[in-house]
């Protein structure tokens, strides 16, 4: 957790203090799931406690011009992808980043940044503008705060310490803010109509097409749209912490004011597959494990750390008597998880489908397998049920004229490409559509191969090309094929066309790595201007990234 520290000793607190230190409060948010909203919209209802009412306001609905009026501003934001600012931030992001912006030396900031520190790029777009905004001659408010997954903690220490310090709060006055529970939205109870595998007996990877029966008025999606999942842990790692750590099945333990088995706790309510910095932060805190204490002060290997191991992995390599209860505290709640619609409502309107592939993989010499595609592929079966929640995704829309869509997406990265034919086609679109999708092998792994060739056979599909890494001698990726097409690419760019890009971050990387290239050599401009060429693309909303 942060801790604040005032460098001098700050003024009596009084009602006349704020009264009269009180001036305009605006703060923004920019995200995708809601959580920057939730921490905005909090901090706001904290200040009007205090006779304060701070403006809150979404950065894409923001005057970026007020910014030379501003005198004190909080910026809440995410990241997204390769350290990229999410879609609400990306008109503020380039505004704060241009030419037109001046000084501003006037101006009192904040921010507070959120991501996942198993991604690379760990709020990027909250340091960047953090970085920004003193540049500019800005002064910091109060240091930046980033926020894991499990955001709460910090992001009140973040409130407080603004508002004790907004306040002139002496230290045996300091408020100790608590938020309240973010809504996740409603929550609709689907059941599975039918289930059945996209790929063959042999392929390497069992990937399954999941139909779900609706019948909810309020289920309305658009193609691009995810679904979010609450998962069950595999039992057989739950079995594994259970012995690892001696702990009978049947241990109760408290959990949010209720009474709980250890096991049923860990099976339903925590998170077990990935590992997050906080957590490793707070297991070392209560072991004092000096190993684990060099692990965290090595940044490049506690990433490669969070990349690979898991909460078993964390409590054998650095081993600890640690009591049930305990751990219980330590850990996060169970993430949810997030797919892809791969249908249409103009189509089949009371149904949405998903695209789930099975992980299973072996780290540190032990076979693993993924909490939710494991939930779904091995534990659903016809007529079970599950809740979910429905996450509209605002960044990947088709266009709303007719202008032509170039998709680009390896394995599960066709699922919202396969909504947006489902669409185009129901809907009788007349506009161009050219699918280039990446497998391993054409015989095992060509995902929605009948759906696709109807596609283009009826014309819904003006083009489409496949590359499978695994058939020939030489792999050939889906960014191979975006260059060996560079001067169609560009000429369908240059007409108008939207991209998509779906699929692995690291697909995504070497995609706008080829990206620019072909446009450097088509538009024979330099390695900047293909650059600028390609920044406009994101700043018109004509370039579509979906990674993970």
């Amino acid at each position: 957790m942060h801790q604040f520290i005032y460098k001098k000793e700050p003024q009596a607190f009084s009602i006349q203090n704020i009264k009269s230190f009180a001036s305009p409060v605006t703060v923004l948010y920019g995200g995708k799931t809601g959580n920057s909203k939730f921490i905005a919209e909090q901090l706001r209802e904290q200040f009007q406690k205090y006779e304060l009412d701070p403006s809150v306001i979404s950065m894409s609905d923001y005057d970026v011009t007020n910014l030379a009026d501003e005198r004190y501003l909080f910026i809440v934001v995410s990241t997204r992808g390769e350290g990229d600012p999410p879609g609400q931030a990306k008109a503020f992001h380039k505004h704060l980043f241009g030419k037109q912006v001046g000084q501003l030396p006037h101006l009192n900031y904040s921010v507070c940044a959120l991501g996942d520190s198993s991604y690379e790029h760990f709020c990027q777009t909250g340091k960047d503008i953090d970085a920004q905004l003193e540049k500019l001659g800005a002064k910091r408010y109060s240091s930046l705060v980033t926020c894991d997954l499990a955001f709460k903690a910090n992001a009140e220490s973040w409130a407080s310490f603004l508002l004790n310090k907004f306040q002139n709060r002496r230290n045996g006055d300091l408020l100790d803010l608590k938020f309240g529970t973010p809504e996740l939205g409603p929550t609709f109870t689907l059941r599975v109509k039918d289930k059945y595998p996209l790929t063959s007996e042999k392929s390497t990877c069992e990937i399954n097409h999941l139909i779900l029966q609706t019948d909810h008025p309020d289920f309305t999606y658009q193609p691009g749209d995810s679904i979010r999942i609450k998962p069950k842990n595999p039992y057989s790692l739950v079995v594994k912490i259970l012995i690892l750590q001696d702990y009978s099945h049947d241990t109760m333990v408290r959990y949010k004011d209720k009474k709980i088995s250890i096991e049923e706790l860990l099976v339903t309510k925590l998170e077990l597959t990935n590992l997050s910095e906080d957590v490793i932060k707070a297991y070392q805190e209560h072991t004092r494990n000096e190993a684990l204490k060099s692990l965290l002060n090595n940044e490049r290997e506690l990433f490669k750390y969070l990349q690979l191991a898991d909460v078993y992995d964390m409590l054998h390599d650095f081993p600890s008597s640690i009591e049930a209860q305990d751990l219980s505290q330590i850990l996060n709640k169970m993430n949810r998880r997030e797919y892809s619609i791969a249908s249409s409502s103009s189509e089949t309107p009371d149904e949405v489908h998903l695209c789930v592939k099975q992980f299973n993989y072996s780290v540190f010499g032990r076979d693993r397998i993924g909490a939710c595609s494991s939930y779904i592929n091995k534990g659903l079966q016809v007529d079970s049920t599950l809740k979910v929640q429905l996450i509209p995704n605002h960044d990947f829309r088709l266009p709303e004229d007719e202008a032509p869509i170039i998709m680009i997406g390896a394995g599960t990265g066709i699922a919202p490409f396969i909504s947006f034919m489902k669409e185009r086609n129901a809907v009788k679109s007349k506009a161009n559509n050219w699918l280039i999708f990446g497998e391993k092998y054409r015989e095992h792994d060509f995902l929605y191969q009948k759906e696709l060739e109807t596609f283009v056979k009826d014309g819904t599909l003006n083009k489409m090309d496949l590359a499978y890494s695994r058939d020939g001698a030489k792999k050939v990726y889906v960014q191979d094929v975006l260059s060996l097409q560079g001067k169609e690419v560009y000429q369908w760019l240059e007409n108008g066309a939207h991209l998509y890009i779906c699929g692995s971050i690291a697909m995504g990387r070497s995609v706008l790595s080829n990206l620019l290239s072909l446009v450097q050599e088509e538009a024979r401009c330099s390695n900047e201007d293909a650059s600028n060429y390609i920044e406009d693309l994101k700043q018109t909303s004509r370039l579509h990234e979906d990674l993970y």
